[in-house]
C-alpha cells in the first residue's frame, strides 16, 4: 500500500522515532472519525488532514488526547502522545508504542465514545462549580484592557455591570492585575484596596474568580526563594552562563511565553505543585476570591527548553497534571489546555476567539469535538471574541456578529461576556443579548441536569448530531448541534442571517411554537437577530 505524503511525513514527525511504528487504518464503510485535538473541531470528522497533527506538543492551544473515535463504533487509544493524519478516511498513526489498533466497542459513535471512556476516563460524579452552568460568566479582559487594568476600572465594570440588569453568576478578573509573575500582589499605586474591590463584587452575590499561572518572574524575589528549594521549580535543559557553578539541583530553566519570559513551577513533582496550590489558596483567603482562571498549559514551550526532576515525565504529562490539581483543588475554574484531561471536572476554554465570522463558524466543531474528548464543560471563550484591537476606535466590529455570538452561547453549557453590551452595542443589540443571557439562565436547570449526568457518565452535554442520531446521515461536520437528547440548536452564523436546519425523524417544536415532521431540511432566511431557532423534540 503507498502510504501518503502526509502519512509520511506524520511518521517522521514523531520525536521518539527509534522505535515509532507505523500503523494504518482502512475506513468502514461510510466511517468517520473524530479526536485527538479540540482546536481541530471544524476540520472533524477527519477525511483528509492538511498536516500531520500531534496530540503531545502541538495542541494548538487546547485540550488534546491519544485518542480518536469513529461513527462505525471503533476507536483508538493510546497511554503516549501519538501523531496521526488522515488521507481518503484512512487513518495514519505513529506512536513510539507500537501499533495502534483500534477496538470495535459496537457499532455508533455513542457506543464507541461510552466504551473508550468507561474504560480510559472515567467520570467520577465531581463538576466544576454549578454557578457556571446556570448564569453567565462576566470576564472583565475587554474592559480593562482597552480602559487600563487598574482598580477604577475594574470598580467601574463591576457597577456598570450590576445596573446593566443582566444576570450573573461569576464575575472574572483577567490578568495584568499582578506586580510581577509569581508575586501573587497587585500593583500597589494601580490597586489601592483590592480588598475591596472583591468585596463589591461579593456584594453584589456573585463568585470571583481571577487568572493565574504558573509562571515566576527570574530574578524576582520569589524566584530566589524557589530556586533554592527542593524540587518546586523546572529545571533547564541548557545551563545559563551564571549558573555553571551551582549544582545542578538548583538550576531554574526559563521559558519564554506570551508575556515574556519567565521560570516554572514544577507541577509534576509534589514540592513544586504543594507550594503552588498553598501560594493559590492563601492569596484567594487573604482577598476573598472563589476560583481562578488558569491560563498556559501549553505543551511546546514545556518542552522545548524545560527537563522534570522525574526524569519519566514529558511535556504532556505536566499539562495532564496542571489540569488534576486544577480540579482537585478549586471548584470555581477555567483552563484552557489540556492533556489525556477527559474526566477531569474543569471548565474547558476554547482558545482566544477572533471577532469574525469565520471564527463564530468554527466554534460549534469546537465544542462538538470537546464533548468526544471528554471535556462537557466547555465554554466558547467570550461573546464576541477576546481580541481587545477590535474594541478599539478604528477596529472591526459587527454588532451583528456580536448579537450572534451571544445567541450561539446562549444554549451553551456554559456562557461568558467580556465586552459591555451596554458600551459598544444600540438599545436593540443591548436588548438582544440581555435575551439571550436570560434564555441561558431559563434553560440552566435543564443544562445543569446534563451536567451532572455527563459527570457520572461522561456524556457530553453538547452533541453532535451523529452522536444523538446515528447513521442517518448526519456524520459531518454541522452547524447545528444537540444540547442534551431533548433539543436541537441551529445558530445563525453567517453575515446573511440565513442557517439551514436539518431535522431527524420524529416531531420537533420549534421556538416559535410551530410542529415539523421529520426528516425534514429547511432553509431559514431573515432570521432575526433576537431569535435562536431551536426545536424540540416531542
Amino acid at each position: 500500500m503507498r502510504i501518503s505524503a502526509i502519512a509520511a511525513s506524520a511518521a517522521a514527525t514523531v520525536s521518539l522515532a527509534a522505535q515509532a511504528a507505523l500503523t494504518v487504518i482502512e475506513p468502514l464503510e461510510g466511517e468517520k472519525w473524530w479526536g485527538g485535538i479540540l482546536n481541530d473541531g471544524e476540520s472533524m470528522p477527519y477525511v483528509d488532514t492538511d498536516r500531520p497533527r500531534d496530540v503531545g506538543v502541538k495542541g494548538r492551544g487546547g485540550a488534546t488526547a491519544p485518542f480518536l473515535v469513529s461513527s462505525a463504533g471503533r476507536y483508538v487509544w493510546s497511554d503516549r502522545p501519538f501523531v496521526f493524519a488522515a488521507t481518503n478516511g484512512t487513518i495514519y498513526i505513529t506512536s513510539p508504542l507500537g501499533a495502534v489498533e483500534p477496538v470495535e466497542a459496537g457499532s455508533t459513535l455513542r457506543e464507541a465514545y461510552l466504551a473508550a471512556c468507561a474504560k480510559h476516563f472515567p467520570f467520577d460524579g465531581r463538576l466544576p462549580a454549578e454557578l457556571l452552568f446556570t448564569k453567565p460568566q462576566w470576564n472583565n479582559w475587554i474592559e480593562i484592557a482597552i480602559q487600563g487594568m487598574k482598580q477604577s476600572s475594574v470598580d467601574a465594570y463591576t457597577d456598570a455591570l450590576a445596573k446593566s440588569g443582566f444576570p450573573c453568576g461569576v464575575y472574572m478578573m483577567d490578568g495584568g492585575w499582578l506586580s510581577h509573575q509569581g508575586s501573587f500582589k497587585f500593583y500597589a499605586d494601580d490597586f489601592p484596596d483590592p480588598k475591596g474591590m472583591f468585596k463589591r463584587i461579593r456584594d453584589n452575590g456573585w463568585k470571583s474568580m481571577i487568572w493565574t499561572a504558573y509562571f515566576v518572574s527570574p530574578d524576582s524575589r520569589e524566584y530566589k526563594m524557589l530556586r533554592h528549594g527542593k524540587g518546586y521549580m523546572i529545571e533547564g535543559k541548557d545551563v545559563l552562563a551564571y549558573d555553571k557553578f551551582k549544582p545542578k539541583s538548583k538550576r531554574a530553566g526559563v521559558i519564554w511565553w506570551w508575556s515574556g519570559i519567565s521560570s516554572v513551577y514544577d507541577l509534576t513533582y509534589a514540592p513544586g505543585r504543594d507550594c503552588f496550590v498553598k501560594t493559590l489558596k492563601d492569596f484567594a483567603a487573604e482577598y476573598g476570591i472563589d476560583g481562578f482562571k488558569f491560563d498556559a498549559g501549553d505543551a511546546e514551550p514545556l518542552a522545548e527548553s524545560l527537563r522534570f526532576h522525574d526524569p519519566k515525565k514529558e511535556a504532556p504529562d505536566y499539562v495532564h497534571e496542571y489540569a488534576k490539581l486544577i480540579a482537585d483543588n478549586f471548584e470555581y475554574n477555567e483552563a484552557r489546555c489540556g492533556f489525556c484531561s477527559g474526566g477531569i471536572p474543569v471548565m474547558q476554554r476554547l482558545i482566544d476567539q477572533h471577532h469574525s465570522w469565520k471564527s463564530l463558524q468554527s466554534i460549534s466543531g469546537r465544542m462538538q469535538a470537546a464533548g468526544l474528548l471528554g471535556s462537557p464543560y466547555v465554554v466558547a471563550d467570550m461573546v464576541g471574541g477576546g481580541e481587545a484591537n477590535t474594541f478599539r476606535p478604528g477596529g472591526f466590529f459587527s454588532e451583528k456578529l456580536f448579537v450572534r455570538s451571544a445567541a450561539l452561547q446562549a444554549l451553551h453549557p456554559m456562557m461568558q461576556f467580556s465586552a459591555a453590551p451596554w458600551r459598544y452595542l444600540s438599545a436593540e443589540g443591548v436588548a438582544a443579548c440581555r435575551l439571550f443571557a436570560d434564555l441561558h439562565v431559563e434553560f440552566g436547570p435543564y443544562i445543569l441536569e446534563l451536567a451532572r449526568h455527563a459527570s457520572k457518565t461522561g456524556e457530553p452535554i453538547l452533541r453532535s448530531m451523529e452522536y444523538e442520531f446515528p447513521h442517518q446521515g448526519f456524520d459531518r461536520l454541522m452547524n447545528q448541534f444537540m444540547l442534551g437528547g431533548d433539543w436541537l440548536v441551529a445558530p445563525v452564523v453567517t453575515e446573511d442571517d440565513s442557517t439551514t436546519v436539518e431535522l431527524p425523524a420524529g416531531r420537533w417544536l420549534d421556538d416559535l411554537g410551530a410542529t415539523h415532521e421529520g426528516p425534514k431540511k429547511m432553509k431559514l432566511e431573515k432570521v432575526p437577530l433576537t431569535r435562536l431557532p431551536r426545536y424540540r423534540r416531542l
